[in-house]
């Protein structure tokens, strides 16, 4: 048994792609390798395209627009106006939120009003072939529900006529497809209620025995789906247009759901408008009616508090009480000065005679002051008289007995006068009380009659501009206009879908791209190796070669002349390569070839290789040890019934010379595996195994072991110990990604000596990676293979 070393190997390799960015022309040769795959799809997709274009029906876009006139605001809803919160009772002179209006243009209420009033709930077409044409308004008959038996399927229920003549039509049923003729405006019940069909005036010789299919459907799911193509939009925030578009495959019809959508919000606004204006006067009417009432009842509750308090101007009674108090004020003065007046005359009389009269300026009674003058002129005669006279003369009698009379007379005067005086005193002071007590009441009195004459004020104030503001919004109301204008009516454009030249680029790039993704989501979900990076990126063995797929009609694709395919070339490098493996070793090399599982081209590696080598002129053999399933005989023709490896272990040959059978090619020898037995795994552990490699390196220069693949037995790793160095085959598009983990789990344990990876079958245009190798470089001196239209078939539908 030989023994072997892991050494750095030095191998040469046919130029490799192996930069990291990505390369878009082996990429696009990637794909162009499946070119009938693109050919087919493109080829479908445009003729589909061509039907599509010729038989679907076309889209008209229609648009109309709208101009809000009234005041608009677009802020925040929020209205320029700095309106009060009476004011805003006008509900009329409201501005316009545009933004909000966009919104209830496409509310479901109003398209729901729109697809009752147009009857879009009901189609009707008309069969002509395998198209059918839309009958709006041109449908000779008008479906009419009598009685409705609940809920319409959201699928629509259909209905097939045949129309007879004028009078009568026909009824297919959907379950026996047999035909009832009925009358038009003839009651029919079915699932969904009772229902007539009625005659229109487009009914004519033209429709008699066509089919025409009805379809009943739900007027909520009608209403959904229009609502989703309308679509509302303001174009411009700064100027008030709004734009209404909607696309339909009858262009009438598409412009009268706009019309009646514009129509129908312009209706519903004014009502609206009228609702909310009609509810302001009927507040304001019963806040007149309240206000007018409580107008009343104060006036009436003035007026009983003006009555009980006994006054009916407060300020100007006021000011007569105050006036009435000054005059009586000074009228009590000048009595008082009187009654003082009248007390010094009754002093002066019930004096002693010879005092000064007081003065009687202030008396007023003429009877009383003609009488204290006469007395003066008496006293002053009389003292004339007693200038001259003795007061005891005689004389004096007179005159003395004038003045007692007159002062008796002035004093009953006096007291009569001063008691009336005193009366009129007394009754001045009462009347002074009664003014100041009425004086004093005055803040009290003024006080309530203020807060009720201020109370009646303000509601006479609110009254009048209730009133006011009742007649401008009556005017308002009458003089009223839709906020929104018509700028635009409804009008249908160019046919916005199919456009045959997008169509037919869409179905070409779809074509294209399709193919694409196919291959790449393929390869995205490929378990199986396509390229020497994905091994590299896992594994730390060294790749000895890469040998590309060649079509063949023999295993044996090597020749010692220059060769007709390129692979022939690749075995000489991998010889070569074989070589420094072996640490330049010229004779008694042992190589093990195995792989994961069968078919991953080992034999086919290992017999073209032994080959190559013989043709260098290196004395080889190759041993067909793969005593399971053996293959090596076969490549190389010989016979499979006679003696070989199995029965050299087994002890039934000794010679080994016997087991050796010329291959017909010079320097190169077969070893076959002899007989089939059951126990080969224990036969492979047998110390004859050295002996027979160790003789076998002393006869040949190469020793080549086809062994099975590793992964189904262990036969390769028992057979590894006389090994100097070992290949693993592993083929492009066919060894799964798992394997590499298993090959670095068996080159951690170092299981196989000098491991090393021969890259097989390698198909550049298929998998995008390989060399590209110049077939008319090798084939000088050849003849090309031939081509057969059986193998351009194969070939073709292989590309896919």
């Amino acid at each position: 048994m030989s023994t072997t070393t892991n050494s750095t190997v030095t191998t040469i390799t046919l130029p490799i792609a192996q930069n990291p960015t990505v390369d878009f022309a082996k990429l696009i040769k990637k794909y162009l390798f499946h070119w009938p795959l693109f050919l087919v799809t493109l080829a479908v997709f445009l003729i589909g395209s061509y039907f599509y274009v010729k038989y679907a029906k076309p889209i008209y876009p229609v648009t109309s627009t709208l101009e809000f006139k009234n005041d608009v605001s677009t802020t925040n809803g929020v209205s320029s106006d700095n309106k009060t919160g009476i004011s805003e009772l006008d509900q009329i002179s409201t501005p316009v939120i545009v933004e909000n209006e966009v919104e209830v243009m496409q509310s479901k209420k109003i398209m729901y009003q729109v697809v009752t009033q147009l009857k879009l709930w009901v189609n009707y077409a008309v069969k002509d072939g395998l198209l059918s044409t839309d009958l709006y308004k041109s449908t000779p008959v008008d479906f009419e529900f009598i009685k409705q038996a609940g809920a319409i399927d959201p699928q629509g229920m259909k209905l097939q006529i045949t129309i007879k003549d004028r009078n009568h039509f026909a009824l297919v049923d959907q379950d026996t497809k047999t035909q009832h003729v009925y009358k038009f405006g003839q009651s029919i019940k079915s699932e969904f209620g009772s229902w007539k069909l009625l005659a229109t005036p487009n009914i004519d010789n033209n429709f008699y025995g066509k089919l025409i299919n009805v379809t009943v459907m739900d007027p909520d799911a009608v209403t959904d789906n229009y609502l989703s193509a309308l679509k509302v939009g303001l174009e411009n925030k700064d100027a008030p247009f709004v734009n209404l578009s909607i696309s339909d495959v009858v262009p009438q019809r598409g412009k009268d759901i706009l019309n009646s959508v514009m129509e129908i919000y312009n209706k519903n606004a004014m009502a609206d408008k009228n609702r909310k204006s009609q509810a302001t006067i009927d507040f304001i009417d019963k806040r007149l009616d309240s206000i007018s009432k409580d107008l009343i009842s104060n006036e009436k509750l003035i007026a009983m508090y003006q009555t009980s308090e006994g006054i009916a101007d407060i300020s100007q009674q006021t000011q007569t009480d105050l006036a009435g108090q000054q005059q009586n004020a000074k009228e009590l003065t000048d009595l008082n000065l009187q009654i003082q007046t009248v007390e010094e005359i009754e002093n002066y009389i019930n004096s002693p005679q010879g005092n000064a009269m007081p003065a009687t300026g202030n008396l007023t009674d003429n009877g009383l002051n003609s009488m204290l003058d006469k007395l003066s002129d008496l006293q002053l005669k009389k003292d004339q008289m007693l200038e001259t006279t003795p007061e005891k003369n005689p004389i004096f009698d007179p005159i003395n007995r004038q003045i007692a009379t007159l002062r008796s007379s002035i004093k009953e005067k006096v007291v009569t006068l001063k008691s009336q005086l005193l009366a009129q005193r007394k009754q001045l002071e009462g009347v002074s009380s009664h003014y100041s007590a009425a004086i004093s009441r005055v803040p009290t009195i003024s006080s309530k009659n203020s807060s009720m004459t201020r109370d009646a004020d303000i509601k006479e104030k609110l009254y009048s501009f209730l009133l006011e503001q009742r007649e401008k919004i009556s005017l308002r109301y009458s003089s009223a206009i839709p906020d929104a204008e018509i700028v635009d009516d409804a009008h249908a454009g160019k046919v916005k879908w199919p456009k045959p030249a997008i169509v037919y680029v869409l179905a070409s790039i779809l074509g294209i791209c399709l193919p694409i993704g196919l291959i790449y989501t393929r390869d995205s979900f490929d378990v199986k190796i396509t390229n020497r990076k994905q091994i590299e990126d896992v594994v730390t063995i060294p790749i000895l070669g890469e040998l590309q797929y060649q079509e063949s009609s023999t295993p044996i694709v090597i020749s010692k002349e220059r060769g007709k395919f390129a692979i022939g070339e690749q075995f000489r490098v991998l010889r070569t390569n074989l070589y420094h493996v072996h640490n330049n070793n010229d004779s008694g090399r042992v190589t093990l070839f195995t792989s994961s599982t069968g078919g991953e081209g080992k034999s086919f590696v290992s017999a073209n290789l032994a080959v190559t080598l013989a043709y260098a002129g290196r004395k080889t053999i190759i041993m067909e040890m793969d005593l399971r399933k053996p293959k090596i005989s076969l490549t190389f023709g010989l016979p499979m019934d006679v003696a070989g490896i199995s029965d050299y272990l087994d002890g039934e040959v000794r010679d080994i010379k016997s087991l050796i059978q010329p291959s017909g090619i010079p320097g190169l020898d077969v070893m076959g595996c002899g007989s089939i037995l059951p126990n080969p795994s224990e036969l492979l552990e047998n110390e004859k195994l050295d002996e027979l490699i160790g003789e076998l390196k002393k006869m040949y220069d190469d020793v080549l072991i086809d062994s099975p693949p590793i992964h189904l037995v262990t036969d390769a790793l028992i057979i590894a110990r006389v090994a100097d160095a070992s290949v693993y085959i592993m083929r492009q598009g066919y060894t799964q990604k798992v394997e590499l983990d298993f090959i670095n789990e068996i080159k951690s344990e170092e299981r196989f000596p000098k491991l090393n990876i021969v890259f097989n079958g390698i198909k550049r245009e298929k998998y995008g990676y390989g060399y590209n190798y110049d077939n008319s470089y090798y084939n000088t001196y050849t003849n090309k293979p031939k081509k057969t239209f059986k193998g351009g078939v194969r070939k073709f539908f292989s590309r896919f």
